[in-house]
């Protein structure tokens, strides 16, 4: 049980969500800090033949081999080349390790309810959305891993994919 705050301290208010920022084609977008293992410069990518377009293919990360998407491509965007900036942010699911290719690895968002919002209901894929919220650099999507890597309306999973 924690002590009230003495006079003069303040009391620590702990966000709701924090998670990792990053921008893909210019726009603003954040995953889960508890999705994500780490973030690494880009290593050599092995091609994976007939994989769907958003899969870049597999890498070599110490040892393990992990399925890499586009993870412009796999939301429907369009592909950038890469730049010096460049990252992939190698993320847990479902036990599983899969590396996503991002434009640039911005910061650690820490965000509290009052300023999360639900994704625009007109939106057609809004379940890939978990939260809109309004950050300095702009409105950052908070995206949702789970759908982004289960759901099949772009063929297949990374899983089945592979």
């Amino acid at each position: 049980m924690s002590a009230a705050p003495q006079e003069g301290q303040t009391e620590r208010i702990e966000p709701d969500l924090q998670a990792v920022s990053f921008r893909l084609n210019n726009e603003l977008y954040a995953l889960n800090v508890l999705d994500v293992q780490e973030i690494i410069k880009p290593v050599p990518i092995t091609i994976v033949p007939l994989a769907p377009i958003w899969i870049a293919g597999v890498i070599n990360l110490r040892g393990q081999i992990l399925p890499l998407i586009r993870l412009s491509q796999r939301l429907g965007l369009h592909n950038q080349d890469r730049e010096r900036s460049t990252r992939f942010i190698i993320t847990r699911h479902r036990e599983r390790r899969i590396g996503i290719i991002v434009d640039q690895v911005l910061e650690v968002l820490r965000l509290y309810n009052d300023n999360l919002e639900p994704p625009p209901a007109h939106l057609e894929h809004r379940e890939y959305i978990h939260h809109v919220s309004k950050e300095k650099r702009g409105i950052a999507m908070i995206l949702n891993l789970e759908k982004i890597l289960t759901h099949s309306t772009h063929s297949e999973t990374p899983e089945e994919a592979l």
